[in-house]
């Protein structure tokens, strides 16, 4: 089946609080977000930005990436990235595209920018392409994939389609922890196990080893799916209860957004932040692909 229903696209985005760094003057944004449709294509790096839109061709590419700030020139990870991945690129024809276009830019991103100065920043991806309603997810690090779909019951149910690329989550899969250990134990095992790094990689020994640093899921859309991107300044902040808590199925995407921005800066915004919701209007379907 096909959606023929528009995509509303809300975000925002805001850098770290300068007092969680002991400091006064404002921090530059190490995050990046990214807005694509086929009529446009932005790119953001803002200490705040809110953005509200529709995709009336119910298609729509959005990504987030950020850059790991223990790594040199991460700003520029991200935000050249994005834009190797985004700009110029035309609108992919089919959903199932986007791995084949993030192997490319990973390629092409190196060539670009790697340079003396810049070898190994680094910084995490999560992406989503919705063409017609074909759905394809894509991550690399901790940056989060969910899909919230509204239940009859009025609940909303929360799938997280994203891969976390974490010690932490390599010893949950190996059953070494436990995950009500996380208050304990995950602080200290939440370094990133996969993230994209600028260095001159082997690209055929990655493919060769069926690419551990991206994760892929494949889907169909329906009418009320909300599809939640974020950094991990999001979900490092805000407990998965309260987030689920605060998203309502009694209320527009746009409105939970901003719930969760507020809750984010009464947190005290601890970290930089990038979120972005594709909204499917409840909408009719299209005739049978």
């Amino acid at each position: 089946m096909s959606i023929t229903a528009p995509l509303h696209i809300h975000a925002f985005q805001q850098a770290i609080a300068p007092a969680a760094l002991g400091r006064i003057r404002p921090v530059a944004q190490q995050d990046a977000l990214a807005v694509h449709t086929h009529t446009s294509c932005q790119v953001w790096q803002n200490n705040r930005m809110v953005f509200d839109g529709c995709a009336p061709h119910a298609s729509a590419w959005v990504s987030v990436a950020d850059g790991v700030s223990s790594s040199p020139c991460a700003a520029l990870a991200s935000r050249s990235l994005l834009q190797v991945l985004h700009t110029g690129a035309t609108f992919p024809a089919t959903a199932g595209e986007l791995p084949g276009r993030v192997r490319q830019m990973r390629r092409d991103w190196r060539a670009r920018h790697l340079r003396p100065r810049t070898q190994g920043a680094a910084c995490t991806l999560a992406s989503l392409l919705c063409v017609q309603g074909q759905l394809c997810a894509v991550n690399c690090g901790d940056s989060r994939i969910w899909r919230l779909r509204p239940q009859a019951d009025g609940s909303v149910q929360w799938l997280q389609l994203s891969r976390d690329h974490t010690v932490w989550q390599q010893m949950l899969d190996a059953g070494e922890v436990q995950p009500d250990e996380a208050d304990r134990y995950a602080s200290v095992y939440q370094g990133l196990a996969h993230c994209l790094v600028l260095d001159a990689g082997d690209d055929e020994e990655d493919e060769a080893s069926a690419e551990p640093w991206l994760h892929i899921w494949h889907g169909q859309a329906a009418p009320g799916d909300c599809y939640l991107l974020a950094t991990d300044g999001l979900h490092d902040t805000l407990p998965a209860a309260q987030l689920q808590a605060l998203w309502r199925s009694d209320r527009p995407a746009q409105d939970n957004l901003a719930a969760l921005h507020t809750a984010y800066q009464r947190a005290g915004s601890p970290d930089d932040i990038s979120v972005v919701a594709l909204w499917v209007e409840r909408g009719s379907r299209g005739p049978e692909a």
